[in-house]
């Protein structure tokens, strides 16, 4: 099926190019291209050529063209003008642009501006900018738009091809042609650069654009104009030095997707506003643009797909759901100039960054497998090894594993974070990395990254509370990607076990206790599969899940469950060998039902090898009658399944203040950061220890922060004072850190 005649939207109609005049011409008058050509005796590829300004018309057939389309007198003697005038002669070398401006160039208003501010404001030696950013992103349809919307800053706009060194060259040849400059046709092609160079130097204020400049510190060495005007180029590459400034380019805002998308495809007029577009419609234009992951150029293709087919929005979405791959191989390749679809133009940096950097490659396809945002370089350097063994040396050494990660960020195929200096990667590349692999190659990636996920997330352990729940809250989001991948796959293995333990007891320690429950049990269940119901890690399992049921206070459950366990350890391990801590718990869990004297017995077994110094860790709720909130501060209650026990305490009122009396030799406190940030004074027995600004938590916000913790104080009897100096404060809860002094379980309230 052929493609529609590609249509321009009238407006800004006086700075369109002879080209596309015609062709905005010749659609007003509703004639078809196919049959202009018939009409005109010309091929219907050359009379395209002629309207996307590749060829350039003739007078005659200029007249011919006003004939048909019965263009009057005055607008004929306009464009011939145009053809031949002396506006058009001083053109010819004031203006070297090889693409005719997008019509439906849409937003990125801001962005320009700010591409204009940034180059006019730069002093000398540094009238450069480059605008960086991953292929398909839209970095040359911003280059092409600021050259038509500025070009009258400039006394002259000139555009090469930076592709390759090589392709460099052959452009500045060209261009050299096109300035009737005697060394274009020189053998030794640098005296043509050099040429090139004269003549910047002799016609200042000029603007050259470097479309997608394929390694930047190749320009040392070669064309750059000097200080007298201004360079824009165009790179995937990240790190462009000290040539000048960069930016990076970001995805489409929603609004603006859903617009490219609509006015692309000839859903709405150029000019219609998202307020005036049928609900139905704006819903499910979100919903196309959220899969594209707000691309451009996934944008353009879907849009060319919905205007050549008419499928409508709905079943767009269905096939991109179900035909990901074949979608993203599908290549616009009239609409847009861009030579590759979205999978080709990034199969072909995987392919270069495979033969120049394997580990680059793996630490790709490690990220295409884990959550998207926010994956921690610290969480590569311990999870690589174990997602790959022959990568074993970037975990033991963090400046190999800085150039891997250095050549994916040439290729913008991942993006640092300043803020935390963690890794994303763009959900396309994701699936397109994934989609290129067959089901076998990519179930056992998955596999490779639970490994890789269960290395990196830790156990949470009182002796490192503070670290291990750090690095958990950091890293969860890895664990769910992996729960799905479990799921799909129907992975079982120990690491799978191994990693669901974990997450199950940081999900425990959160109080979310039905998620811990489930992760519990699946575990248990696998450990079964593996090793049978005689083994340690099944005896484990159960002491897991009869903690877990005694939170939720289902005692007579958590008794079984404990009296399994431990049953299973004396058989595995004789009488000395079950855990402590488990006993320890079963013994808290008779005295809770009113049988202390079962509980004296367990304690009289415990009791010889009970450690002397074991560190206890305590939560005290933030309703906990022991801590006492003064009345002036105006505390409020809410209710958020975030919270520890799902409640918590806040204020917005400077001078609040609150005071907890408490045993023993630590206490944390812990807060929400996702939206309440403020300053507090924290003292400890009337003496102030710290004052801290909740606000420096908010580059990673999370509910349950431990936004202080203090534990060397003497073992005893200690009172924390709390008091907002400013902003807004949340207090989730308390934790107490003590040595063999745990709060008595029925003083507990959590």
């Amino acid at each position: 099926m052929g493609r529609k005649d590609k249509q321009i939207a009238d407006i800004h109609v006086e700075e369109l190019p002879l080209s596309m005049r015609l062709r905005l011409a010749r659609q007003q008058k509703g004639v078809s291209l196919t049959e202009m050509a018939t009409r005109l005796g010309y091929s219907k590829g050359y009379l395209s050529g002629i309207e996307n300004g590749n060829i350039r018309v003739t007078e005659d057939l200029l007249r011919r063209y006003a004939e048909i389309l019965l263009i009057g007198q005055p607008e004929l003697e306009g464009l011939l003008q145009l053809l031949h005038g002396p506006a058009a002669r001083r053109e010819v070398a004031s203006w070297f642009v090889p693409y005719p401006r997008n019509a439906f160039f849409t937003g990125r208003d801001a962005l320009l501006q700010e591409v204009h501010e940034r180059l006019q404001t730069g002093g000398p030696g540094s009238r450069l900018l480059a605008i960086t950013g991953l292929g398909g992103i839209g970095k040359t349809q911003i280059a092409i738009e600021y050259a038509y919307r500025y070009r009258q800053h400039y006394q002259a706009v000139l555009w090469l091809n930076g592709d390759s060194p090589e392709a460099l060259l052959q452009s500045c040849v060209e261009l050299a042609a096109h300035l009737d400059l005697p060394e274009y046709g020189a053998r030794d092609h640098q005296d043509t650069v050099q040429a090139l160079h004269q003549w910047f130097k002799e016609h200042p204020r000029c603007l050259l654009i470097l479309d997608n400049v394929d390694n930047p510190a190749d320009l040392h060495s070669f064309l750059l104009p000097p200080d007298n005007s201004y360079t824009l180029i165009t790179t995937r590459h990240q790190v462009i030095g000290p040539l000048g400034q960069s930016f990076e380019l970001l995805e489409m805002s929603p609004d603006e997707s859903v617009q490219l998308l609509l006015r692309r495809a000839q859903m709405i007029a150029p000019t219609t506003a998202l307020a005036r577009i049928p609900d139905a419609m704006l819903t499910l234009a979100y919903e196309v643009a959220r899969e594209l992951a707000y691309l451009p150029l996934a944008l353009t293709q879907a849009a060319s797909y919905l205007e050549e087919t008419g499928c409508g929005l709905a079943s767009y979405l269905k096939l991109f759901r179900e035909h990901r791959a074949e979608v993203l191989r599908e290549h616009d390749s009239v609409a847009s100039h861009y030579q590759f679809s979205v999978a080709t133009t990034w199969k072909l940096s995987f392919e270069r960054i495979q033969q120049a950097q394997p580990a680059s490659s793996q630490i790709l396809y490690l990220c295409a497998f884990l959550s998207p945002d926010r994956i921690y370089e610290e969480f590569v350097q311990q999870g690589i090894a174990h997602f790959n063994p022959e990568l074993v040396a970037l975990e033991e050494n963090p400046l190999l594993l800085h150039r891997a990660i250095g050549e994916l960020r040439r290729y913008s195929l991942i993006r640092t974070q300043p803020d935390s200096g963690a890794l994303s990667i763009h959900r396309l590349v994701q699936a397109v990395i994934q989609d290129s692999m067959d089901e076998e190659t990519r179930r056992a990636y998955a596999q490779r990254t639970v490994q890789a996920v269960n290395h990196a997330f830790p156990l949470v352990t009182v002796a490192r509370w503070h670290e291990t729940w750090s690095r958990c809250q950091r890293y969860y989001a890895q664990v769910e990607v992996c729960l799905r991948l479990i799921d799909r796959y129907q992975l079982a293995s120990s690491e799978v076990s191994q990693l669901m333990s974990k997450a199950g007891h940081y999900l425990r320690e959160r109080t979310q206790y039905r998620l811990a429950q489930q992760l519990y049990q699946r575990a248990l269940d696998i450990d079964r599969q593996l090793y049978g119901d005689d083994h340690i890690s099944v005896a484990r399992d159960l002491g897991n899940l009869a903690q877990v049921y005694e939170d939720q206070l289902r005692l007579e459950r958590a008794e079984q469950l404990y009296r399994q366990s431990i049953s299973l350890q004396e058989k595995i391990g004789g009488a000395t060998g079950v855990d402590v801590s488990l006993l320890k718990r079963y013994a808290h869990l008779l005295r809770k039902t009113g049988r202390a004297h079962e509980a004296d017995q367990w304690w009289q077994r415990i009791g010889p090898y009970d450690a002397d110094h074991a560190l206890t860790r305590d939560v005290i709720n933030d309703n906990d009658p022991r801590i006492i909130y003064h009345e002036e501060g105006h505390w409020s209650t809410r209710q958020h399944a975030g919270d520890f026990n799902n409640d918590a305490h806040f204020t917005e009122t400077p001078g609040a203040s609150f005071q907890c009396q408490f045993t023993g030799v630590g206490i944390e406190i812990i807060s929400d950061t996702t939206i309440h940030t403020g300053e507090i004074k924290i003292s400890i027995d009337d003496s102030c220890i710290h004052t801290t600004n909740t606000a420096r938590f908010s580059v990673e916000k999370y509910t349950q922060t431990i936004v202080f913790s203090h534990t060397n104080l003497p073992s005893g009897p200690h009172t924390l004072k709390v008091v907002v100096i400013n902003g807004s404060f949340v207090l989730d809860a308390l934790a107490v850190f003590s040595f063999n002094g745990p709060i008595p379980t029925e003083e507990k309230n959590v």
